[in-house]
This record gives structure tokens, sequence and C-alpha cells, in this order.
């Protein structure tokens, strides 16, 4: 056969050892080989690594770790005398508990007091991405429920049958809403970053259970929410980046298609992506999951109470959610456009036997069998039960009615920096989020219009390529 050439001439190199020395240098060249493999196959890349390990280098050169010493110095100072935690005057930090409890009405009159620091106007409207809040009857009912289950713990599921029952039915609308084919499976979590760990975590274990893959891997777009690199950190998760269309600034589902290997465990897609406002190709990514027969999340954070409701608010969008098939997870923040509190959000999956890898289970514990679906134990009902009533008293007419406000003035902004000489909107965002550039740095025009130095707006930038949104 064609493999007696190479038994011949691995016989002929060997006959001269001993039969130990042959086993020893077989030893020795598996230990080196697994050496070699494990420095190339780590949860972090081997580019990462070898630009750290460089720069480590560098640093350590005399003249050049003393310029970048330097640089850094000046950087933290720069930071120490000009950021959010630098009080203005008449202010200082509550170092321990005072002696005596203060009154009620001494303890308002300190809140006033820590309440004169903010100088954002966000109540009118001029703060960019940070509050998502209802008209002032709202926030009064909400304040009400809020009330009523401040001390609610659905850990404690024969205490709080209410809450329970509450986010059961959160989770089935929000199902409703994105076209979930049976009975929705999921949970409230304590917003996005929770929603996506969860879903990461779980197509981990489905993948581990379901394929043997003991060295998972997700592949995304550069524009994905930092939350995917913090769930690949917490869980071991090797992540793969490509980077977004210069032009498009959406990911191109070929080079997604390309970074896939035998270990990946699932792509991801934003509808839309934070940094730009725009909306990735699901439907492309979902025949891509299909064929690798990998997971598909869809982070439909920032925009999930707004996408389910844009085609009946005349706003007609491309399908992106459990109506294709390659989906198996999403996430829905409902404290942004479903204007409830801060700390709520959605995470909903095609199938029960899927969500049945979020939840933690311990059954050896002395205290008793301790199972929960998400990373806390304990949970604020309150959260749950003002979300329900969000929803509730909002009803399909509100989100509709309030989603086409929403797009009609991001449309309207799109027109107006259209319109302005030197400024470029970012690729072609559709939902609320708008990228915009400038041949002015972006820097210098959210700087000059910050309430900090006398204007109104408080802006937000990117990095890398100089935008705000």
């Amino acid at each position: 056969t064609t493999l007696h050439p190479l038994k011949s001439a691995i016989n002929n190199e060997f006959q001269q050892y001993e039969i130990w020395q042959v086993m020893l240098i077989t030893v020795a060249l598996t230990l080196m080989s697994e050496a070699i493999l494990n420095f190339l196959i780590q949860d972090e890349p081997l580019l990462s690594r070898l630009k750290k390990s460089i720069f480590k280098t560098v640093r350590k050169a005399p003249i050049i770790g003393a310029i970048i010493k330097d640089k850094v110095d000046k950087t933290k100072a720069e930071m120490a005398n000009d950021g959010p935690w630098v009080l203005p005057e008449g202010h200082s930090y509550q170092k321990e508990l005072p002696e005596k409890g203060l009154t009620d009405k001494e303890l308002m009159v300190v809140i006033d007091h820590y309440n004169s620091v903010n100088d954002v106007d966000w109540q009118k409207g001029r703060c960019s991405g940070t509050i998502y809040c209802a008209e002032e009857d709202k926030n009064e009912l909400l304040s009400e429920v809020y009330k009523k289950y401040c001390w609610s713990n659905p850990l404690h599921v024969d205490c709080f049958k209410d809450v329970r029952k509450m986010e059961a039915e959160v989770v089935t609308m929000v199902g409703k809403m994105f076209h979930h084919p049976g009975q929705a499976s999921g949970s409230v979590t304590s917003g996005g970053t929770e929603s996506i760990l969860m879903s990461m975590k779980t197509h981990r274990d489905w993948a581990k259970e379901t394929k043997g893959i003991d060295k998972p891997n997700i592949v995304c777009g550069n524009t994905a929410h930092p939350a995917f690199d913090k769930a690949a950190a917490y869980f071991k998760i090797h992540i793969i980046q490509v980077p977004a269309d210069p032009v498009t600034f959406a990911v191109n589902p070929r080079d997604i298609a390309r970074a896939i290997n035998s270990n990946t465990i699932c792509i991801v897609g934003s509808v839309p992506q934070y940094p730009h406002g725009i909306m990735d190709d699901i439907v492309a990514l979902s025949d891509i999951a299909i064929r690798h027969d990998v997971g598909l999340h869809v982070d439909a954070c920032l925009g999930g109470f707004l996408i389910p409701f844009m085609e009946e608010a005349g706003f007609p969008l491309p399908l992106f959610d459990f109506r294709v098939p390659g989906v198996t997870a999403i996430s829905i923040d409902t404290h942004k456009y479903g204007y409830t509190y801060k700390g709520s959000s959605v995470v909903l999956y095609r199938t029960l036997e899927m969500f049945y890898h979020q939840i933690t289970c311990t059954t050896e514990w002395p205290g008793g069998i301790y199972a929960s679906p998400t990373l806390a134990g304990s949970r604020p009902g309150a959260n749950i039960a003002v979300t329900w009533a969000a929803m509730m008293s909002f009803g399909r007419d509100g989100y509709v009615s309030a989603t086409r406000e929403v797009i009609r003035g991001a449309r309207y902004l799109i027109a107006g920096l259209e319109k302005i000489e030197g400024v470029e909107v970012m690729g072609s965002p559709v939902v609320s989020c708008v990228g915009w550039t400038s041949s002015t740095s972006i820097s210098t025009i959210c700087h000059r219009t910050s309430p900090k130095r006398g204007g109104i707006w408080q802006c937000s930038s990117s990095q890398q390529v100089s935008t705000s949104r």
C-alpha cells in the first residue's frame, strides 16, 4: 500500500534505538505536541496574546517604557481632574455610617443635595442613549406598583406566586411579539447584559450535551455588544469577531460563515447594533446557522420594543424574529422602549429543551435543592411586577403609537443631519439609534455641546470611527 514506504523509512530510522528509547521519544514528542497545541488553542486568540506579549516587552524598554508611562500618567491626571467622580464645590463622599441615623426630613435634604450634582437635563430628552421613560402619569402608576412589590422575591415561589405568574406572562407576551411558534420559554433578567450572558451559557451547555463541544466559540461582528465579550470571559468561551462592513456597518454574513469552525456553538446578529444603529441580516445569518448546525442569537436589546411594532406603525422591516427558522434565542430589553424601570430584560428561546440548559440546579446541598434560572438567586420581584404593569398599561396600541413617534423622530434627525455640510450619517439606520460622523472632531462637538461646557445636549461618542449617536 501507499503507507509501506513510510513504514519502512520509520523502521529504518529507529532500528538503531533500543525499545525503551523509542518509547521515551514517543512520549516526549506527544507531550511536546500537546504543549504546542495548548499554546495555539486557548480561550484568548493567539494574535491577541502575541500583541499583549509584544506590548509588555516594549513597555519594559527604558526609553519607550518611559514615554508610555508619561502618557499614561498624564491621562490619569486628566481623568482625575475631569470626570464624573469629581464632585463640585460643597460636596464630599460619605465614608462611614453616621453615628445616629438621620430623620426622614434630614435624609431628604441630603438626597436633594446629592441630586444637585447632576447637570444633564435628561427629563427634557437631551441625553442620548441613556434614559427611556414614559409619560408622567405612567411613572406614577409604576411607582405605586413598585411600592407594592418592593419586598417580593421570586426565588421564593411559594411566598410570591403572583410574581411568578407575572414573569411567566411577561415571557409569554414578549414571545408573542416575536412570533414564537409555540409556548415561549425564557426568563426576565436584570438587563440586556444578563440576557446575553444567560443565552451564551445556555448555548454552551446545549452544544456540550448535544454535540460534545468542550472548547466552544461564538462568532459575531465587532459591533456586537460587549456583553458577548463578558459572556466569553465568564463562561470560558472563545469569541471570534469579524469586522463590520466599512460602508454599511452591518455584519457581512459571508465573513461570519468563514469564521465558523467545528467548535462554534452560536453566531450573533443585532437588530440593531448600538454603535451605528444598523440592523444585521438575520435571514442570511439564519441560513448560515442552519447550514452549520449552530445556534443564532438575535440581540434585540436596543430595539426589542420597537421592531415588533414598526410594520404596524408604517415602517416595515425584514424578518428578524422566530419566523426566521435558524433563530434559537433573542434578547429583548423591556427597560428601554418597553418603558419600565431599569433592571429589566427578557431572554427567549425557541425550545423548552434549550431553556433547560439555562437553569442551574444544586441537588446535594444540605440546605435543600437549590435551583435558579438566572445569574442571581434572589431577584427583585418589583422589577418583574413593574415590567408586567408597563406592558399591560401600554398595550399593543400604546406601543405602536410610541414606536411611530420614536421612528418619526429618528427619521427627522436623519433628514436634518443630511442637510448639514460636513456631517454624514453612518450607513442606513432604520430604527431609533442614528450614528453620524463629521469632518470636525466628534469629540470636540460632543464636548462643546455638553452641559459641563454650557451646552444642553449630552451626546454619546464612539471610538475607532469618530461617531456620535
